[in-house]
């Protein structure tokens, strides 16, 4: 292989992206990372590492690969760290805590049991667990990536806007030539571009079974809780400690998110039955993009796709592999996926 032609060239700079850089470089692969330089949907979000605890009993695969990855982060998640070292899994009704012990107990998360304690109106939780998540600065971890990529060789983000371009005879993916500067040459493609991955796919003219969807989360400035904290019954309310306040979450009702009206409502209604105390700036609501698996058998945890030998209801092409984390915690295992992939 000629020496200015790299293994793969990785579409995306994020979590997802870097830590492919970052296992392939390890590996002894020549990679280099390209992306538009703008933040990316994980790196607004709410920035849980986690154990896999909320998503035991519900999501199993996603359970275990959190559980299994979540070291990998320790020494980059450490130093950036937010609130205490252990989260709160709190039950309205007893008859919620038996299945997920049960699951905690079958994947091997450690979890122990904490004295309830009330807060607001609501009576206290019939019960409480310590559980090995908590919360981290996400633009700070992305940093640390960053320096972690550079450390392993992998030459720095080629900055700039990326359109992907399939040549139907060949089925080979290029990027367009759209900048000043020329991307270097690559034997493969990975596209770990998260939210932006259908859109990209989209305009190269590539199938893909993938979609996006909204969700709505907020902000209470001023008010900061110390441990990230779950209801895992109820209303499912989710809070967050971060930098000046508390990221505040609920689940879609039905598979969707209402009008930024009524969710703004929905928070601010749980966060009044807990007591939480509310500055003088109101509770800001804010809106992210996922992109999933549209089929339900998908693996929740990581999916990578190799369209060398496309599955249904995807386009074929020569060079490309498609990469997608079920969250930033689970990168690296899809980073590993990607890498044997490319060997």
């Amino acid at each position: 292989m000629p020496d200015d032609i790299l293994d793969a060239l990785i579409v995306g700079s994020g979590f997802c992206g870097l830590a492919i850089a970052v296992a392939a470089a390890r590996r002894g692969l020549r990679v280099r990372c390209v992306g538009d330089g703008q933040a990316g949907a994980s790196l607004a979000n709410f920035g849980q590492l986690h154990s896999g605890a909320v998503y035991a009993p519900v999501l199993p695969s996603l359970s275990e690969a959190c559980w299994r990855e979540r070291s990998r982060w320790y020494d980059l998640t450490r130093p950036v760290r937010i609130g205490a070292a252990t989260g709160l899994a709190l039950f309205h009704s007893a008859d919620a805590v038996d299945r997920y012990l049960k699951a905690w107990n079958r994947i091997g998360i450690t979890a122990s049991e904490a004295a309830p304690v009330a807060s607001g109106s609501l009576p206290p939780p019939a019960a409480a667990f310590r559980i090995p998540d908590y919360s981290v600065n996400l633009p700070a971890l992305h940093t640390s990536l960053v320096t972690l990529a550079h450390t392993a060789g992998v030459p720095p983000v080629l900055r700039r806007e990326v359109t992907l371009r399939r040549d139907p005879a060949s089925s080979l993916v290029s990027l367009a030539q759209n900048a000043p500067r020329a991307a270097p040459r690559a034997r493969m493609l990975v596209l770990a571009a998260g939210a932006g991955t259908p859109r990209l796919l989209a305009r190269a003219g590539i199938r893909n079974t993938l979609r996006t969807r909204r969700i709505a989360w907020g902000r209470q400035a001023g008010t900061r809780v110390r441990s990230l904290t779950y209801w895992l019954d109820g209303d499912l309310l989710a809070l967050s400690p971060d930098l000046g306040g508390t990221r505040v979450g609920l689940p879609a009702v039905n598979g969707r998110y209402a009008t930024a009206e009524e969710e703004h409502a929905r928070l601010q209604t749980a966060l009044d039955l807990r007591g939480v105390q509310r500055p003088d700036r109101d509770l800001s609501l804010l809106w992210g993009t996922v992109c999933e698996p549209a089929s339900p058998e998908a693996d929740p945890s990581s999916l990578v796709v190799d369209l060398r030998k496309p599955p249904i209801g995807w386009t074929s092409a020569a060079n490309l592999l498609v990469a997608l984390p079920g969250k930033w915690t689970t990168a690296w295992h899809c980073a590993d996926q990607v890498v044997d992939a490319l060997v």
